[in-house]
């Protein structure tokens, strides 16, 4: 991480603003992502007042972070139990995690079925002996369950496929 520029200026509450407009510039952050990554550089810094400025410009938000997330997690083909998890290790509340899975509107049953088509072109052979077909439709199931699919859409998928 650079912050060269942002370093070099007298006041540190406008070298911290500095620093955090050149990550945002990059990619959305959430505001914990932010505070991780300019709290080696700025340990006593006033991260309060850096947060009211940015979302006063409209520079930083949690909600279209988590929206822009939650979208590109849905390109991936993920689930949301995963996007869940990951949106609340990046410091996203549950009251707006809920909120932005709502809006998404995506048929997570269908998601399901074309992650697992993607990754297994054909259906389980059922010439297979009986075993052999239960852990191969194990194996499916852990697939989709690590990708993030709530067990109703693993068992949707596999049956359609």
């Amino acid at each position: 991480m650079s912050f060269s520029r942002a370093e070099s200026s007298a006041d540190p509450a406008q070298a911290l603003f500095g620093a955090a407009l050149e990550l945002l510039t990059r990619r959305e952050h959430s505001q914990l992502e932010l505070r991780r990554k300019l709290a080696g550089k700025f340990s006593d810094a006033d991260f309060e007042a850096l947060f009211e400025r940015l979302q006063d410009l409209n520079y930083q938000s949690d909600q279209r972070f988590a929206e822009v997330f939650a979208r590109s997690r849905v390109l991936r083909g993920q689930g949301p139990v995963r996007i869940r998890q990951e949106l609340q290790q990046r410091g996203i509340t549950s009251e707006l995690l809920s909120h932005t899975l709502e809006r998404l509107e995506v048929d997570w049953f269908a998601l399901a079925q074309e992650q697992l088509q993607r990754k297994y072109h054909s259906l389980i052979n059922m010439a297979l002996p009986r075993d052999q077909q239960a852990k191969e439709r194990a194996r499916r199931q852990r697939y989709l369950a690590y990708r993030g699919f709530p067990s109703d859409a693993i068992r949707w998928a596999l049956d359609e496929k």
